[in-house]
């Protein structure tokens, strides 16, 4: 922003410029008492020695502080001095400062200033002028030292924002990649059912047609389970909602192989009782889930 457009926001004349810098000789003469005044008000700060914490950093700060408030009514109050303003206020963010020190600061150098004026003019129209023209100033002062503030909070906010949709996409594709990992995965388990499925045919063929028969019926529901599987799984790929019934159906499918195995031996009694009720309880399950499911798509 240009100082221009700073100074008409503020209603900040030729005339505050003149008033202040006809009044510069005197706080001039009152610099080094601002200074002190300033340093009693600071060290009242909690956390005060963390921003000053030697000797080197104080005398160097108060150099910066005297240079600033003679600048309040020598200017010019010119671009140049808009950026002197805004690296003070960058400093201040880069220190981890807090505002309200800041509003505070300003708070006490009106205070210490308007007393002055009182004590010094005794025109009253030349002493409102110049209160007039100190309060703009300050107030454009404390505008532009905040506003670097609030420039780094949306630098930061827009840096989250950038990471969060990096990770975000980063996240999508990894899903995504790992979608198409189980349907590689389901390809292959497929392949491999079918393998079981000629297997278990094979033992028709060599004779034992009863273990045949029901490990060939095992395989062929272990190959509708791997078709449902992946059907579910491409459809959800495309947008679909991933259906938990599918699941359950899986696990039913492997009890129900589990019993046409076990049955074929009857000393297995007390098993075959476990998996039926073991069947029962994902029967009862895979039927509340799949009717949750169809009220939801109503």
């Amino acid at each position: 922003m240009a100082i221009e457009r700073v100074k008409e926001n503020y209603n900040f004349t030729d005339w505050d410029e003149k008033a202040l810098m006809q009044f510069a000789p005197i706080m001039e003469e009152n610099r080094e008492d601002f200074v002190t005044k300033f340093y009693e008000k600071a060290m009242t700060f909690s956390n005060a020695s963390k921003y000053l914490k030697n000797e080197s950093v104080i005398a160097k700060h108060k150099e910066a502080v005297s240079g600033w408030f003679l600048r309040l009514f020598t200017g010019p109050f010119d671009d140049d001095y808009l950026l002197f303003l805004e690296s003070i206020g960058y400093t201040h963010v880069k220190v981890d400062l807090p505002s309200h020190y800041v509003n505070a600061t300003i708070s006490h150098v009106r205070e210490f200033c308007t007393n002055i004026i009182v004590a010094e003019t005794n025109e009253c129209e030349k002493r409102n002028d110049l209160l007039l023209a100190l309060g703009k100033i300050l107030d454009i002062n404390l505008d532009v030292l905040t506003s670097s503030y609030i420039v780094e909070e949306r630098n930061l906010q827009s840096i989250s924002k950038r990471a969060e949709g990096k990770l975000i996409n980063f996240a999508k594709q990894f899903s995504h990649g790992l979608n198409l990992v189980l349907v590689l995965g389901l390809v292959l388990l497929g392949v491999m059912v079918l393998g079981l499925f000629a297997y278990d045919v094979l033992h028709i063929f060599g004779g034992d047609i009863e273990k045949g028969l029901l490990a060939t019926l095992g395989s062929l529901l272990m190959l509708w389970v791997v078709i449902e599987l992946m059907d579910t799984e491409v459809d959800h790929l495309k947008g679909g909602k991933f259906s938990i019934k599918v699941f359950l159906s899986v696990a039913m499918v492997a009890v129900i192989r589990k019993i046409l195995v076990v049955s074929l031996n009857s000393g297995y009694v007390s098993t075959q009782l476990s998996l039926i009720a073991a069947l029962a309880v994902l029967g009862v399950v895979y039927w509340i889930v799949s009717k949750t499911e169809s009220n939801g798509h109503k």
